[in-house]
């Protein structure tokens, strides 16, 4: 009898000592990456902006592959979402709440039974055909979870580095074709404005 109330001071103790500590801590968090894409915000803006590209470049739909997207009515911009279950990574929600093509998107994401976090991601021109992106996440850890807080970054840092990278491969190739298209384009209209032309004699 006396261990099992030994066991239950300590237990009150470790509790409370534990509770102190998350009183001192912050939990609030916000992890972000910053990269360059050799194509143009409205490019990179739009590849992003549409859920069901997300399956190629995201990274936790290549890693996990128990992971099942199910998109909503609607895929792009505002208010567009998505829902996905996993047996790794649990299940959650996703949603757009603003969008500005070429310059901005925020989104909502819900993990069911953790919490909730808001995503941003900011598109600048820069000179020669170059977008700088940013892609971020913040968020606040319940009391308990706030000891937790500074770990999101080395936990959600290096995803979206990868992502990112991912992405890079993804926008640069989707902007070549669309260059490769309108310069075909003004090819054969260049050709045919020539071969309208009166013949000089």
């Amino acid at each position: 009898m006396k261990i099992l109330k030994g066991l239950g001071i300590a237990l009150i103790v470790l509790f409370l000592a534990f509770a102190g500590y998350n009183a001192t801590q912050d939990g609030h968090y916000e992890v972000s990456r910053t990269v360059k894409i050799n194509a143009s915000p409205m490019t990179v803006s739009a590849i992003v902006s549409e859920f069901r590209n997300w399956p190629d470049w995201a990274v936790w739909f290549q890693r996990d592959s128990t992971m099942v997207a199910t998109f909503g009515e609607k895929t792009t911009g505002v208010g567009a979402n998505y829902s996905w279950v996993s047996e790794n990574s649990g299940a959650g929600r996703m949603e757009i709440l603003a969008y500005e093509p070429g310059t901005s998107m925020n989104t909502s994401i819900s993990f069911d039974g953790q919490g909730s976090s808001n995503g941003f991601w900011k598109f600048e021109q820069l000179d020669h055909g170059v977008t700088q992106v940013t892609w971020g996440m913040t968020g606040e850890m319940g009391f308990f979870g706030r000891f937790l807080a500074p770990k999101m970054e080395q936990w959600v840092g290096p995803d979206f580095e990868q992502g990112l990278d991912n992405l890079i491969a993804l926008a640069e190739r989707v902007q070549r074709e669309r260059d490769d298209a309108v310069a075909n384009e003004r090819a054969v209209r260049a050709a045919i404005e020539a071969a309208m032309e009166p013949i000089q004699h």
